[in-house]
Formats: C-alpha cells, structure tokens, sequence
C-alpha cells in the first residue's frame, strides 16, 4: 500500500499539470529519502539565466568514509561522507573538474580537468598534495582559455571524459578535444585512451602513434581492467584520418596492451537517421564477458567480447509511427551492476533528428521513452522496466549491487512547463518489476545533474542541485550539493525536508 502512495505521488505531478498549468518539486513530497546534509556551491546564475546547467561530478569513496566533488566553476572539495564536514578544497584555474575517482585503498584521489591543459592529476586524499599530474594537451593540443561570457567555450577545450580507476590502481583516462581550429578554418575533433599506473606512469595509449581523429565519446572496462570497449563518433575536418579507427564504431581493446581486438562500424537506422550517436551509453560486463552500446535511434547493441560478434540487438525504443510520422527516444546512461544485468534509461519522444518535416513535436509518445530498462546479456531478456512521468538521465549503482539511483530532469508537454527534478531509488535485491523496486524518490527545486553517486553501502546517495531560469529570468532552486540518506520506514518528508 505504501509503495503504491509512493508512486501515486510521482503521478500526481502530471494530473496537477494539467489543473495548474505548471509544477514545482515545492509542491510533491520526498518518500523513502531524507535530507543526510547539504553544502552551498558557487554561484553559477549568470549560467542558470543563460539556459545552462553546469557539470559536477560526485563520488564515493572505496569504504564510503569520503565524498569528492568536482564542480564546473574549477571546485575541487573532499567531505566527510557521513557529516558533511569540509576537510579541504582546491580551485582549478581556467576550467572545471569533470571526472575525480579514489584509489582502491583510498588513500589517493584523482582528478580530471577539462581545462587549456586537459589534465588528469593524483592527490593524497587526506591533506590534498599533488603527487603527479600528466596534460593530455601534449597529445591533443592545448585550447585558448573562452573568453568572459562564453558560457559553452569551456567544452571546446581538451577534457578528461572518463577516469576509470582499477583494483590494481591503474588508471582508464579518455580525454578528447573538439574545437573549431581557427588557423584550419576546420571543426577538429582529437581523442586518446591511456592507461597509467598509480604512480603516473603510462603504460599504453591507443592510438598508440598519437591520438585519433574522432570523437571517442565514451569507454568503459571490466572489473579487471583486461578488456575496454569504446565508441567512436563523428571524424574531425583536415586530420588524417587512417590514424585511428572509423567514425561510428564499436572498438575493443585488450586493456593490458592497447591493442585493438574489434571493431565493428554501426550502420544508420535509415532512413529515420543518417549517423550513429550516443551518450555515456558503453559499458563492460564486470568478467568482461559482454558490452552493450546504447544509441539515439533507440536501439541496444550486446555485443559477446568472448567470440567478438554482436549477440543481440534491441529495439528498446526505436521509430513507431504515431499520426503518420516516426516517433522514437534516445538510449543513454548504461551500466553493468556487479552481478551482470545490464541498465540503461531512455529518454524523450522525439522525432528523429534531421528528417525534413514540418512540426517539430510528436503526435504521441513512444511507449519506450521516459523508461530504466534492467536486462539479461546473457538471454537479451528485459528483467524489469519503470516507465516514469518524468524525464530520466544519469544513472548510480551501489558496490553492493543493492541500490540504482536515477537522476530526474524537467520534461515538457504541449502549452505547458512542468518543472520537475530531483531522484529516484530502486531497491535491486526486492523482487517484482520496476514499480515493486521503487524505494525512494526526492523532489528538488532545481535541476539536478546526470552525474550522481551511490555510497557503497547503499545509505547515501549524493546529487547536485542546479538553479533555473523561467522566462522571466526567476531563478528556482539552489546551486548545491545533497547527500540523501535510505528511510526505511517509506515516511513522506513534506518538501523534500
């Protein structure tokens, strides 16, 4: 009976809607999570008034005693997990942190940079002294600082876009540039993979004679750190481009060597879509048994990494025809939890982009969209589903394998703004589909970052808020950082407090 309140609560939103014309997390109430402590950001309005939500990037430490946050404005903390209490912070100048990661012991803490220099760099977790750092501008060419006021210059300089730390303690880094090169008049597009030793020492890049000219999007890599999957997207303009792999492909590497042992190129889903894209969506069997790739068109690669061949394609959310136009979601955010089921959450309706059509809005929803899909490898069975009310990006897993936390974004209905955001939890251990494993939800005010972090125990759950500007240019909701703490008992906290 409660966990059927709880899920009425997240509905009510909808029906609200369409009384009120617009909803505020204000208005809902949080069940099965309860404020654990909360920290002020740095003032990031002048972002929120121009459309944007500043990146942020928390995780848990290894024993869940720490909790690193790395910020867009340049904000480098460390807190302890449980209290909240500051024990130092840094600010990286002329860029944000993108990635941090500890050690296996915890007693080091890593860091990457979007940044002129692209850096990936090692700190002592306690006092916060820099043991080494290593600029992948050297492979990537460094980037001119954006001037004031550019408020997406940032991303076009080189950025770390993965930090994979293993249990031996080496490091997975992917760093990628994309830029427009003023002295080519060409959009250029540089991405490396390197592997390092805990103490900086680089064991192997691929490409191994310098980086690829692509986008490689995303990478991820078993638990051992034996094989590494990657995702090659759109080529730069005026490189060679026989140096690396092919644009829209699936790569694998052995991850001891750099060595690649597949590629396999992606084909369009023509004639809905011209190219492949897609977004955090690669991910690695903990054996390194299987990957899967999600993509824009809807579909679900698993591919076998033992025979190295796909094993099953999905079509999760691929284009149906709704009102005599193809309708279809996105498939982003997937993750292998450490018994092997794989998840990954779709988003929107959309209409493919790029289609030469008149409208720009739908005439109906996919059934897909708005869903967190857990499904077998093995068998390419969907396990369970939950189709939200509201829009879904980023993903947290627990160590345990316990807990998957969701981010929730803002999603829009025709003549109406219905602002909504905050978490949702699931209970992974409880049997039942999606409905029967909710365990938690938590409204916030403002927009809250893909980027989130499940302590390993399963108790906590660390997101950061964002502010939002209405048309007026108000903003709502704070820019900080939330740790949230499990209530077992399923009690309602009125405003999220």
């Amino acid at each position: 009976m409660k966990k059927a309140s709880g899920l009425f609560t997240l509905w009510c939103v909808i029906i609200f809607s369409l009384i009120k014309g617009s909803v505020l997390a204000e208005e809902l109430k949080a069940f099965g999570l309860k404020f654990a402590w909360k920290k002020p950001l740095e003032d990031v309005s002048f972002y929120a008034r121009s459309g944007h939500t500043p990146g942020a990037y928390p995780e848990f430490s290894p024993d869940g005693r720490w909790l690193a946050l790395g910020t867009f404005k340049g904000g480098l903390f460390l807190f302890e997990a449980g209290t909240g209490k500051l024990i130092w912070q840094k600010r990286i100048p002329e860029g944000m942190v993108k990635r941090v990661a500890f050690s296996p012991d915890g007693q080091a803490l890593y860091y990457g940079t979007q940044s002129p220099e692209g850096e990936v760099c090692a700190l002592k977790t306690k006092s916060g002294e820099k043991l080494w750092c290593f600029s992948t501008a050297r492979d990537l060419e460094r980037g001119a600082p954006p001037p004031p006021g550019d408020i997406y210059g940032i991303y076009r300089l080189p950025g770390v876009y993965r930090l994979i730390v293993l249990p031996s303690g080496d490091l997975i880094v992917l760093a990628i540039h994309s830029w427009p090169d003023s002295r080519k008049q060409k959009w250029r597009r540089l991405s490396r993979v390197y592997r390092f030793s805990p103490q900086g020492k680089l064991r192997w890049a691929y490409p191994e004679n310098g980086p690829a000219p692509l986008t490689l999007i995303y990478a991820d890599a078993d638990e051992k750190g034996q094989k590494v999957a990657l995702v090659s997207l759109m080529p730069s303009e005026g490189d060679d481009l026989s140096i690396g792999p092919p644009p829209q492909s699936f790569i694998l590497l052995d991850g001891l060597t750099g060595k690649e042992l597949m590629v396999h190129q992606l084909t369009p889903l023509k004639p809905y879509f011209e190219r492949v894209s897609a977004w955090e969506s690669v991910a690695v069997s903990p054996d390194g048994r299987f990957a899967a790739l999600g993509v824009s068109d809807g579909r679900l690669f698993i591919f076998d990494l033992r025979d190295r061949r796909i094993k099953t394609c999905l079509s999760l959310a691929t284009p149906i025809i709704l009102g005599e136009l193809p309708v279809s979601a996105t498939l982003s955010y997937g993750i292998f939890d450490s018994n092997g089921v794989f998840y990954i959450v779709s988003g929107e309706s959309t209409l493919p982009f790029g289609l030469p059509l008149e409208v720009d809005k739908p005439a109906g929803p996919h059934p897909g969209a708005r869903t967190v899909f857990a499904i077998d490898p093995e068998t390419g069975k969907i396990l369970w589903r939950f189709a939200s009310p509201f829009k879904l990006q980023g993903l947290a897993l627990s160590k345990d394998g316990k807990v998957l936390a969701v981010g929730v974004a803002a999603f829009r209905r025709e003549d109406t703004r219905v602002r909504q955001f905050g978490v949702l939890t699931f209970d992974l251990k409880k049997p039942g589909g999606g409905y029967k494993k909710l365990s938690g939800y938590f409204p916030t005010a403002g927009n809250v970052f893909f980027h989130l972090a499940v302590s390993p125990d399963g108790r906590l759950v660390a997101i950061v808020e964002s502010p939002w500007a209405d048309q007026y240019g108000r903003l709502f909701g704070k820019h900080r950082l939330i740790v949230l703490e499990k209530t077992s008992d399923f009690k309602y906290y009125l405003n999220g407090e």
